[in-house]
Order: C-alpha cells, then sequence, then structure tokens
C-alpha cells in the first residue's frame, strides 16, 4: 500500500545564503541572525530530513537503511535514498564548483580514506562514492555560470576590457585548457588582471554603447568583486557563461561542469551526493589541483528548458536519469488532483496548501514537505501555493 507523511528539513547556513527568502517562506520574522542558504530535503547523512513516521520522529538516512524495501521498493537498483531536492537561497555569488563522475568519486572517497581524512574534515573533497549531476529550476529571476563562453564572446570581452591576461590565453585548445590555464596563474599575475578588470569595469559602465555581453560582464565583475574581494575565482567567474532564468525556466549541469550561482532563489534535484571541488568565490576549502582533473573538456552552456506543458497548474520538468522527475504545481484556489507515484517528496516554496487523500490531510506552507512511498496514492492538493515534487520511479 502507498503512504504519505510529513519531513521536517534542515536548512544549511551557508555564508552566501539570503537572511530573508527562506524566513518568509516560513512566516517567521526576517532577517535572521544567521544567512539560511539552502533546505536539505533527502537522506543524506550530512544534513537529512526527520521524518514523522510510525509514530516516531526519525533522520529519514536511519529508515531507509534499517528498512530499504518499504521506503526505496523492493525494485530498487541500491540501497541509496535516490536523490537530494533543495531550495537554494542565493544572497551572494557562491562557489564556483565543478562535480565529480561516479568513476572519480569512487576513486577519491577511496583515496581520502586510505589517508585518514575524516568524513567531516573541513578539507576533504570526496564526502561520498556518488556523482552529482543537477538540475536547477528557477523560482525567482536567477543569475547563474556555467561552462565556458564561446570564442567570439572571449575575444570581444578581452578586447573590450583590454585584458592582455586573457588575450595571452586565446585561441585555446579547449574550455578546460583555458580554465587550467586560468587557475595556475600566479599571484601576482592574477591580482594584477583582477585589478584590470575591476579598473575597466568602471570605464565600461560609463560608455553609453556598450554591448548587452560587456556590460554584463562588468556587472558582474564589480558584483564578485564586492562580495569577492581579491578572490581569484573572479577570473574564472568572467569566462564564464552568465546566464539569467526566469522564473520556471530550468538548466542542466553535467559531471565535470564548472559552475556558480550568483543571486536568486530557485530548486535543485541532483544526485544523493555532497562532492565538491571548489575553485573560489568561497570561504571553504579549495583545490584547484582536484578541481582541474574532474574538469570536463567541453563545457558548454545549458539548453534552457521548462515544465511541460507549458503555463499550466501542473508541469513536468524531465531529468538527465529517466526515473526522475520534478513536477511543478501551483494552486489558486482551484484544487488540483495529482497521485504521488514511487519514492517522492513534496516541497512547498510558498504559500498554504491541503494535501488530503480522503482519509488523512497535511497542512503544507513555505519550506515544507510531505513524503510518498509504496503503491500510488491519489490526493487532491488545495488552498493557494507552490509546489515541486521530486520523484523516483
Amino acid at each position: 500500500m502507498g503512504e504519505l507523511f510529513r519531513l521536517n528539513n534542515p536548512i544549511q547556513n551557508y555564508a552566501w545564503g539570503s537572511h530573508t527568502v527562506l524566513a518568509q517562506m516560513r512566516g517567521v520574522p526576517a532577517p535572521t541572525d544567521q544567512p539560511e542558504a539552502e533546505v536539505w530535503v533527502g537522506a543524506h547523512p550530512s544534513a537529512p530530513s526527520v521524518a514523522e513516521y510510525a509514530g516516531d520522529s526519525t533522520a529519514l538516512n536511519v529508515l531507509v537503511e534499517n528498512n530499504p524495501d518499504t521506503f526505496l521498493g523492493k525494485n530498487r537498483s541500491c540501497d541509496t535514498f535516490p536523490y537530494l531536492f533543495k531550495i537554494l537561497a542565493i544572497d551572494a555569488p557562491l562557489s564556483i564548483q565543478v562535480h565529480p563522475t561516479d568513476e572519480q568519486a569512487q576513486a577519491g572517497f577511496a583515496d581520502e580514506n586510505a589517508r585518514g581524512i575524516a568524513l567531516d574534515a573541513p578539507h576533504r573533497n570526496y564526502k561520498d562514492q556518488f556523482s552529482k549531476p543537477e538540475t536547477v529550476i528557477a523560482v525567482s529571476d536567477v543569475k547563474i555560470l556555467t561552462g565556458v563562453r564561446d570564442s567570439a564572446q572571449l575575444e570581444e570581452l578581452a578586447v573590450a576590457f583590454d585584458a592582455g591576461w586573457l588575450k595571452g590565453l586565446l585561441p585555446v585548445k579547449d574550455a578546460k585548457a583555458l580554465l587550467t590555464s586560468i587557475l595556475r596563474l600566479d599571484q601576482q599575475a592574477a591580482q594584477k588582471a583582477m585589478n584590470d578588470l575591476l579598473r575597466a569595469s568602471v570605464e565600461i559602465m560609463q560608455v553609453q554603447d556598450a554591448s548587452e555581453l560587456v556590460r554584463k560582464a562588468a556587472e558582474l565583475v564589480q558584483l564578485v568583486s564586492l562580495k569577492h574581494p581579491g578572490d581569484q575565482g573572479l577570473l574564472v567567474a568572467f569566462v564564464m557563461n552568465f546566464i539569467e532564468l526566469s522564473p520556471g525556466d530550468s538548466a542542466f549541469t553535467p559531471d565535470g561542469q564548472v559552475h556558480a550561482y550568483v543571486e536568486g532563489t530557485a530548486i535543485e534535484l541532483m544526485n544523493p551526493s555532497d562532492n565538491v571541488m571548489r575553485a573560489g568565490l568561497t570561504p571553504k576549502h579549495i583545490d584547484t589541483e582536484e578541481l582541474i582533473k574532474v574538469l570536463a573538456t567541453d563545457q558548454d552552456a545549458p539548453t534552457i528548458k521548462r515544465a511541460q506543458p507549458v503555463n499550466e497548474s501542473t508541469g513536468v520538468y524531465a531529468m538527465w536519469d529517466e526515473r526522475l522527475s520534478v513536477t511543478r504545481i501551483r494552486v489558486e484556489n482551484q484544487p488540483v488532483d495529482y497521485t504521488f507515484e514511487g519514492t517522492s517528496t513534496l516541497l512547498s516554496v510558498g504559500g498554504n496548501v491541503t494535501v488530503s487523500t480522503g482519509d488523512e490531510s497535511f497542512e503544507v506552507t513555505g519550506t515544507e514537505s510531505v513524503m510518498h512511498i509504496g503503491e500510488p496514492v491519489t490526493t487532491r492538493i488545495s488552498g493557494c501555493g507552490e509546489l515541486y515534487i521530486a520523484t523516483h520511479r
């Protein structure tokens, strides 16, 4: 039989998070004392959701480990919870990062274990043995950096900013070669390049006929310099694709793709991993050589997609794995019927809705979740709010 139950989700207090967005979703006083960056929904041992199940409050990873047949199904391919689902509240550009493939994660995890690096050590790169492809879905306007600009854009920016350091690297063999050269610039050369970029950005913002590409690059330079002064990650950010997502837009980031999120509120679905190699724009551990090792050769811009069907109250986003999907539901006074299948988690980003089966009901507001396991369960969702449902079949 199918079951629904409530999840209580942890909030991660990273430096780049917002003091208002998640608080306002929850209806609590804002601004908060600490920045609130991410809501985690899932069973990752670093920060598992807590399930209100069978009369107890139990960490979801414990429930899954003790009874995988119940929580993952008898036809599962492994005993690991299949995804990590998040809300991101981005108030400052967050770390330039890359995620490994499964093979790289397994090798790195084994190596760090063999070297005796504790799983919770701040300098540890590999927290688990999984890759981390991810799809971000914009809830508000969202700005992201991902992949590397094409040759024509790089040439235009190098000329407009009189960036001698970049001119000297063009043309490049491939995107990985360009990123590697930038990451390995010595400190003196990198500092000069950053100073030159900032000075040029100020001049460009005073020019009326600057192209949109050049103007937005200048705005990015000033924002990153303000939030992360003196951080060499600025040079990497400068050569990355700068993409603006409107609410409802989604973008996929594969393993090996360099990326960073700049600002906005978003939903994110990913493999159940916390493996991150960082290259800058963060107070966390940076390991540029390990990042270079896991970089993919090609760093193309993503194709922007929207839920299907477009502009309906219920729409579905396909994921990188055909077993995964995210359904967006917007409820505005008119109830919506929805059937939960597989291992599913509903996550609210605002409003107040009621999820009813006939026998039971759940009141859900921003950042709150309901989870489904077992056979399909048909529900009626009423009230007013916006929900996202991650499903693994």
